[in-house]
């Protein structure tokens, strides 16, 4: 089963990130927070504290069905500066597989 990553930095946007997971949950699509820190624990750009479903380390691009980026600042450019999404990113658009990004976050797709 081909999986939703949805990836989420230090000062990712919480509504743009929370509201895409519950939406695709609720609609029965496999959809998994991805930490791209280090630590399952990430705080967003408002404060709010997000406990992924797993770690970037974790991932397996081969499974994935679409990669999300939420925005927020920072988090957008932290998002921009991991060597390992970038290469998922890469991955997933040579595949032909779907890109989405909120706000501020194409920023990551034009690096």
């Amino acid at each position: 089963m081909e999986t939703v990553y949805l990836f989420f930095a230090e000062g990712s946007e919480e509504v743009e990130a929370l509201a895409v997971v519950d939406i695709l949950r609720r609609a029965g699509v496999e959809t998994r927070i991805v930490s791209v820190t280090g630590d399952k624990m990430v705080t967003g750009a408002h404060g709010i504290r997000v406990e992924a479903d797993m770690l970037m380390e974790e991932v397996d691009f081969s499974k994935a069905a679409m990669l999300v980026l939420p925005g927020g600042l920072p988090g957008s450019y932290n998002l921009a500066g991991h060597e390992g999404l970038a290469e998922g990113i890469m991955r997933q658009y040579k595949a032909g597989k779907p890109l989405a990004a909120i706000c501020a976050a194409p920023l990551v797709y034009g690096r």
